[in-house]
This record gives C-alpha cells, structure tokens and sequence, in this order.
C-alpha cells in the first residue's frame, strides 16, 4: 500500500495575520507547541515563518521582536504537494529542498501540512512492519 499526502497530512494550524508581532507569534508557537506559523491575508496563505527565521532573521540581528512583523520575515515561497501526491516524493521533495515542513494543497488553498516529526513517524511505522516480517522468516 502507497501511503499519499493525506493519508499522513496534519491539520493546519490557524493562520496569523502578517502584521503580528514575532514576539506575539511566538508565544503563540509556544503554546501551540509548533516552529512554524502559517501567514495569511484575507484568508489566502501567503507565507510561513519557521523558528530558524525567528532566530537567524530577527534574535541573531539584535532586533527587537516585538518591532518585527511576521510579514517582514516571511518566506513567501511556498512548497505544496496534491493530495494525492505520494509519501516518498514528498519526502524527496523535501530532502531536496531542505524545507522540513510542506503544505498539502495548491494555489494558497491548503488542507493539510507535513512535518519532517510527520515523515519519521511514518518511517518508524515502516521499519516495525519490517521487523515484524523478519521475525517471521527467522531473520533478526
């Protein structure tokens, strides 16, 4: 059986608006316990924010958080797969673009997002089913 993009996807967190603060976004991340935040405007994602944009774009620079929007430091490029698009070449995908999270949807209309905590779990569920199969024919 092929696992595909929604079969693995999580839901999406809720969207913030570009003019929050980094310093109101992150406590929102804290407790939401997520390192992303998905930027929306008028409904349409339009950006995301990761914890290493926090930390290399605003914390490392000596800026305060509080001064910085969300929509300053965004990454308007966005990587999606379909639906239906298959588990390995997500994972290939993301490998490839070193991004550790992508959404699952097109053209800002999203319905789910895949995390690399998302991809191992699906790894380590694989690797059990392989041991268990091994045991069988006496081979571990």
């Amino acid at each position: 059986m092929v696992l595909i993009a929604e079969d693995i996807m999580k839901s999406l967190p809720t969207p913030m608006p570009s003019s929050i603060s980094v310093a109101d976004a992150s406590k929102i991340m804290v407790n939401d316990k997520i390192g992303y935040a998905l930027i929306s405007n008028d409904d349409l994602i339009i950006g995301i924010v990761t914890e290493w944009d926090i930390v290399s774009k605003v914390v490392a620079l000596g800026k305060n958080p509080k001064d910085v929007s969300m929509g300053e430091i965004m990454n308007k490029e966005i990587f999606s797969a379909t639906p239906d698009t298959p588990t390995m070449k997500i994972t290939k995908m993301m490998n490839e673009k070193e991004i550790r999270r992508m959404l699952v949807g097109s053209n800002g209309k999203y319905l789910g997002i895949i995390t690399s905590k998302d991809i191992i779990r699906i790894f380590d569920d694989y690797m059990d089913d392989v041991e268990e199969i091994a045991e069988k024919f006496g081979k571990y």
